[in-house]
């Protein structure tokens, strides 16, 4: 028998966790289990001629909210085209409702509700001795058909020893990522917190993985120099003993692998923060969800929170400089109306995380807050993601207006293009953050911006005539801002249309002067040295600034800045500059 475990991704850089699992539970007495990978973004009719070329018996499918429509559609086409083969589902998206969703999807054969890794081989061993539907009773939190009716015992799988797993992380899992994707690992399942949005809370308790399983599973990414491990732990740092060891072994360990966090920010303690001082630059990444910063509405939904030890903490992380800080908010809930979430945001967005997500809640299936819908007169999106339209505190007009000011979010702030220049207009607009984004949509809107294609190199040309227009700040001060953020992220000196010079270029032969200087090399580009001036020459670029961009402060004479297109700050990614005398 042959069996197809198939995980749709949103993104090519993303990877499967669970059809790993899955597979790697399977003996030799269940056939032939293969893993295939697709995203969202595939041809529907390629992911189906390919599923169908392997000409399986079974094909199981990995169901989240980002891929739930797109498998629906894949499975009445391949229902059509081989009705004798079984179909098994499993995942989130189908685990809290599984007799609903085998009723919705004829094509659908099972369902497994829950954590798979002890049924999911039981179940392929049932079909593959061809057993009656009524002999599946024994098989726990399974969704079957029997009779023309569908059957389900209500039960959720959850696996109590994890170590009983065997690893997913096998050659073929790390092979198939190849140089760019991200790895997803777990070293535990389950939060100990209640947030009544998220389904982890729908369970009590943490389980957790052997600590030499996770530091030798550690070893073997580094030495495989897989790129980015991203832990999937809902919040990794519950547990500050083990959070602490962990992170102290990949410190110690540090290759070029980039780790990931989701942590809360209030759990650091001084012994965390001293550890975290000695992590090479770049190598960690922390995501800390803030959500709100209203008190109601925290309370609301279950979610305890310090917010003046969290907002301490998290503004220490940040100006240790050597790990990238990603903050979360989410827009819409409970008790937080419009000007609360200005709030929310303002506070959030002094905090200068090198990245800021304004999420907007979802009524995930299985959370206690889709079952408080009514109370809060939620109206929300029928189909997944399940995101939210309305509710007593936000109104649709002001859900749009947020939608179009986190795209602006993303597109200035989080992109880490415009970094010196948002620092100025934060500070001499007159604006809090919010009224500025605000005010940058309504340009956007009265100019159809939101309604065409904008390339990055247009945000520049953008952003300087809406500052025309307004006439808050000093303009020349912002072109020559946003000249050295443009230059500090793109490796070209051609400078987007309205982005001017206030100088002619350097002449080169200045500049191959300063390069035949060894001293030069020595102290700004040292991992150039041999290298003749007209190939180093190649790898750079000098540009003058009116005042002293480094200092903000204004010189008696012009700057110089010599960008090293060779180097990126693992933290900012920002190109490496220095100021010159040239």
């Amino acid at each position: 028998m042959k069996t197809l475990i198939v995980a749709v991704n949103s993104k090519f850089i993303h990877s499967s966790l669970a059809v790993y699992y899955l597979k790697s539970v399977c003996g030799e007495d269940v056939g032939d289990v293969k893993v295939l990978e697709y995203t969202i973004n595939d041809q529907k009719d390629q992911v189906l001629a390919s599923i169908y070329s392997e000409n399986p018996q079974v094909v199981a499918f990995s169901c989240y909210i980002w891929n739930y429509e797109y498998i629906k559609d894949i499975i009445a086409d391949l229902k059509a085209l081989m009705p004798q083969i079984k179909i098994l589902l499993g995942g989130p998206e189908v685990s809290y409702n599984s007799a609903e969703v085998l009723n919705e999807i004829d094509g659908a054969d099972y369902i497994i509700a829950g954590e798979g890794e002890e049924v999911f081989p039981l179940l392929l061993k049932h079909i593959s001795l061809a057993k009656k539907n009524e002999e599946f009773t024994d098989i726990k939190g399974l969704a079957f058909r029997k009779g023309g009716k569908v059957f389900f015992d209500n039960s959720y799988n959850m696996v109590s020893d994890l170590d009983s797993i065997p690893s997913p992380y096998s050659d073929e899992m790390i092979n198939n990522l190849g140089p760019n994707r991200i790895l997803y690992y777990e070293s535990s399942r389950g939060c100990p917190f209640s947030c009544s949005y998220c389904i982890s809370s729908t369970f009590e308790g943490v389980r957790y993985f052997n600590m030499d399983r996770v530091k030798d599973d550690i070893l073997k990414f580094v030495d495989r120099k897989v790129k980015q491990i991203k832990f999937v732990d809902r919040t990794f740092n519950c547990n500050n003993k083990r959070a602490y060891e962990i992170l102290e072994f990949v410190i110690q360990n540090a290759g070029d692998t980039n780790f990931h966090f989701e942590v809360a920010g209030d759990l650091f303690d001084e012994k965390m923060l001293n550890l975290l001082k000695k992590a090479p630059k770049g190598l960690i990444q922390f995501e800390i969800g803030i959500q709100t910063v209203n008190l109601q509405s925290l309370e609301s939904i279950s979610r305890k929170t310090d917010l003046n030890k969290l907002f301490y903490q998290v503004k220490r992380l940040i100006d240790l400089g050597n790990i990238h800080i990603h903050v979360d908010l989410i827009a819409g809930l409970p008790m937080e109306n419009y000007d609360s979430f200005k709030n929310s945001f303002n506070s959030v967005y002094h905090l200068n995380s090198h990245q800021l997500q304004l999420g907007f809640l979802k009524l995930l299936k299985g959370s206690k807050i889709r079952n408080e819908a009514r109370v809060f007169q939620y109206v929300y999106k029928k189909r997944a993601p399940y995101e939210i339209l309305s509710s007593m505190f936000l109104s649709y007009d002001e859900i749009i207006s947020l939608k179009e000011i986190e795209e602006l979010v993303e597109r200035y702030y989080n992109s880490g293009k415009f970094q010196r220049t948002l620092e100025y207009l934060m500070k001499e607009s007159g604006k809090t953050p919010f009224e500025f984004f605000a005010d940058l949509s309504s340009y956007w809107k009265a100019h159809g911006l939101y309604d065409r294609s904008i390339s990055s190199r247009e945000l520049y040309t953008i952003l300087i005539n809406y500052l025309r227009e307004k006439a808050t700040v000093d303009i020349h001060k912002a072109n020559e801002l946003m000249k050295f953020d443009f230059l500090s992220t793109e490796s070209t000196n051609n400078l987007p249309k309205e982005i001017s010079r206030c100088y002619s270029e350097i002449n080169n032969d200045r500049i191959f002067a300063f390069l035949r200087n060894d001293e030069n090399i020595k102290k700004y580009l040292p991992h150039l040295e041999g290298m003749l001036p007209k190939n180093i020459f190649k790898h750079i670029h000098v540009e003058l600034f009116s005042f002293d961009i480094t200092e903000d402060e204004l010189p008696p004479d012009k700057t110089a800045i010599l960008y090293d297109y060779n180097l990126k700050d693992k933290v900012t990614n920002l190109f490496l500059h220095h100021k010159i005398s040239i």
